[in-house]
Formats: structure tokens, C-alpha cells, sequence
């Protein structure tokens, strides 16, 4: 067997073997990406600093995911402003959030409990804090996502601690405002003034219009931040979408102060005295 043909048979040994790896990656990339045909999609938004989460039926969640345990899930991942990538590390999900692209990507959780959420992209000063939790919830249980109609200036979406149960006091629509409070534009910027004003002063009884005059969402939810363990046992607007309102009534509040803070921006706190 001549010099040559040992070198083309070496040749075509090569480009066999790179065929057979570019067909391997296309096969598994395709698995990655065809979701089962019964798979629930989620929207996933990420923007400064915060993620946002729409299921089928329109339910939004800020900063929380609720999904049941073997259930196929496909997730449609895009940004509103700069590239930031959703990372679930206990399940292995890594995908880029990039503005004007949607990038798919599908899993089924099979073990319940609450995992991390979190943006492995330098996205901004506010990075480190760009976190979320994702709940799994057992296959034998009933649903315990927030059940609320789509963001609307007019209806705000259930946020994660009314969905959990702890608010105790729902916001009112019965009786027109008597006290409003202002969330500042700008107010998602740590460092910045959030609530108008600060402290707070109404008397039982009042209902407070809380009005979002940032370009974000916010909310003011009871408690001194998120590990607050009574953290929207007292009060709680939901989420309040830019330009919106939502109305806190202060009828079952003790005298005294009553400290508050956004739940989607832990930093942005107040507080309310009631007389």
C-alpha cells in the first residue's frame, strides 16, 4: 500500500470521526431544545436586577417560580435590556437572556424544595443581587402558584408572599384613599430615594393609595426585608406595575410603626406609623 493512499485513508478516518462528532452535538442540542409536546411554557424576563416569570395562563411572578415536580417545562428566556443568563445550578440550566432574542431551552424538576435562581452574566452594578428562588412543588400536591389575572394597570399580580399565605391584611378597594404614598422614579436604583413620603403617618382606618411612579415594578409589602419570618403578615399591594396603583387599608393595623420594604428590591425600604 503506497505513501498516498495510507494519507487519504487517514483522511477520510478524520473527517468520519468530525462528522460523527458535529452529528452527535447537532442530536443532543436538538434534545436540549425540542421540548416534549406536553410542556408548559414559561416566559423568563430578565432585566435591572430582577427576573420576571409569565405561565401560560397569564400568571406572573416577580422574583419567585412556582412549578410542579415532573412536569415538563419549556422556558422562553429574553431581556429587556442588557444580556444577563438565567442559572438554576441545581438543575443544571444555563441559558443567555439577550435583548431582542428569545433562546429556548426545557426540564422537568424531579425533586421538590426551593433552589436557587440566579444571573451568572455581569449585568450591572446590581449583579450580585439579581437573585430569585424556584419552588418545586410536589407531584401529589395541589398547585400553590399565585392564582391572579395578568399584570394590568387596573388588577396587580399576586405576589410571592400573598401566594404563600402570610398576608393577612388584602388590599382594599372598598373606600376611596385617604393617604397616598409615592414610589419614587428611580427608586430600583440602590442608593436612591424610594418612598414619598418617609416615614408614613396615617390613623387606623385609613386606606393609602400606593402609586408607582418608577418605571419597574414594585411593592410595599410589611416586614423589615424578605428573611423578616413576618414578612406580609400585616400589609402587602402585590406587585404594582410602572404607572399603577394599588391601595393598603389600615383598619386591623396596631398604633405604631410599621416597617416596610419592595419585595422585588429588598434595599427600598419605609416605614408607616399609625396612630
Amino acid at each position: 500500500m503506497g505513501h498516498a493512499t495510507i494519507e487519504w485513508i487517514y483522511i477520510g478516518a478524520v473527517i468520519s470521526i468530525l462528522c460523527w462528532v458535529g452529528a452527535s452535538a447537532w442530536n443532543v442540542e436538538h434534545q436540549l431544545e425540542a421540548a416534549p409536546p406536553n410542556a408548559e411554557t414559561i416566559k423568563v424576563i430578565g432585566q435591572q436586577w430582577f427576573w420576571t416569570f409569565e405561565h401560560e395562563d397569564g400568571t406572573k411572578e416577580v422574583g419567585e417560580l412556582h412549578v410542579k415536580q415532573n412536569v415538563p417545562y419549556r422556558f422562553e428566556i429574553t431581556s429587556q435590556d442588557v444580556i444577563h443568563d438565567f442559572n438554576v445550578p441545581d438543575f443544571v440550566i444555563l441559558m443567555d437572556a439577550v435583548p431582542g432574542r428569545i433562546n429556548t431551552l426545557w426540564n422537568v424538576f424531579d425533586v421538590p424544595g426551593e433552589y436557587l435562581i440566579q444571573c451568572r452574566e455581569y449585568c450591572g452594578l446590581l449583579h450580585y443581587n439579581m437573585r430569585g428562588k424556584l419552588f418545586v412543588e410536589p407531584a401529589s400536591a395541589e398547585s400553590q402558584s399565585p392564582e391572579s389575572a395578568p399584570t394590568t394597570t387596573a388588577a396587580p399580580v399576586a405576589s410571592p408572599s400573598a401566594a404563600s399565605g402570610n398576608q393577612t391584611n388584602q388590599t382594599s378597594t372598598a373606600a376611596g384613599p385617604s393617604v397616598t404614598l409615592n414610589i419614587l422614579e428611580g427608586a430600583s436604583v440602590q442608593g436612591n430615594p424610594a418612598y414619598d413620603p418617609d416615614p408614613l403617618s396615617v390613623t387606623a382606618g385609613d386606606v393609602v393609595e400606593v402609586s408607582n411612579q418608577d418605571t419597574v415594578p414594585h411593592t410595599a409589602t410589611s416586614g423589615s426585608g424578605p428573611e423578616d419570618p413576618e414578612s406580609g403578615s400585616q400589609f402587602d399591594t402585590s406587585i404594582i406595575d410602572a404607572g399603577a396603583t394599588a391601595q393598603i387599608d389600615t383598619a386591623s393595623l396596631a398604633a405604631g410603626d410599621h416597617p416596610f420594604y419592595c419585595s422585588v428590591h429588598p434595599y427600598m425600604l419605609g416605614s408607616m406609623t399609625v396612630k
